[in-house]
């Protein structure tokens, strides 16, 4: 949906949502959190930016609209954590050619022991990698009051940002939305990017 000059779609879709239930409207807020860790195209950030311009009409409250929507953040971090400890490593181990091996998973587990909490620091800030961060914390064994409280710190931090950008702009909140997808999109072919190089150069260093 875009605003267009005179046109009413946005001020009807405005008027829906300010006119709905408040307690209602945190739930949504939380359980768009939870939905965009597991189904990372579902677009949580937008959610939340519009919570912000909610903020701003008065309709929500800044501490309620961060505490659901970070609430719902954890959560669903903290679910794929669980997935990757209990469930990661036998299904990265199916078939004839594991994508993870023994070796593998020691490295895995040695790297998060380093680099682990700077890495679930940024998460946040990292669109269309976040949930593999978190599944990849939890293959590779770090401690989950660890993960939970670095989680946390970068949820609240991205969160706190989207609301306040959210309510800052008003009914301008769409731009900022088209922003944030150009972010995203850079972030994803950065990463993109790196993992194609990283696979180059591996297949190259093996013919070598």
């Amino acid at each position: 949906m875009r605003v267009l000059e005179g046109g009413n779609d946005i001020a009807d879709f405005l008027h829906l949502i300010t006119s709905s239930n408040a307690l209602w409207l945190y739930s949504v807020l939380l359980v768009s959190a939870i939905v965009e860790n597991l189904f990372p195209p579902y677009p949580g950030d937008t959610v939340i930016i519009i919570g912000g311009y909610l903020v701003g009409v008065g309709k929500l409250n800044l501490s309620g609209a961060l505490l659901s929507s970070t609430a719902g953040s954890l959560v669903g971090a903290s679910l794929l954590f669980l997935l990757g400890l209990t469930k990661g490593r036998t299904l990265f181990h199916r078939g004839r050619y594991p994508f993870f091996s023994p070796e593998r998973l020691r490295r895995v587990e040695g790297w998060f022991e380093q680099h682990g909490r700077k890495v679930v620091l940024a998460s946040r800030f990292l669109a269309g990698v976040r949930s593999i961060v978190a599944i990849s914390a939890g293959i590779g064994r770090m401690r989950y009051g660890t993960f939970l409280v670095f989680s946390l710190v970068s949820i609240l931090a991205w969160n706190g940002l989207l609301l306040y950008l959210g309510l800052k702009l008003g009914q301008n909140w769409e731009r900022i939305v088209d922003l944030f997808r150009f972010y995203n999109g850079l972030i994803v072919a950065l990463v993109g990017l790196f993992v194609l190089v990283w696979y180059l150069k591996r297949r190259y260093t093996r013919r070598s």
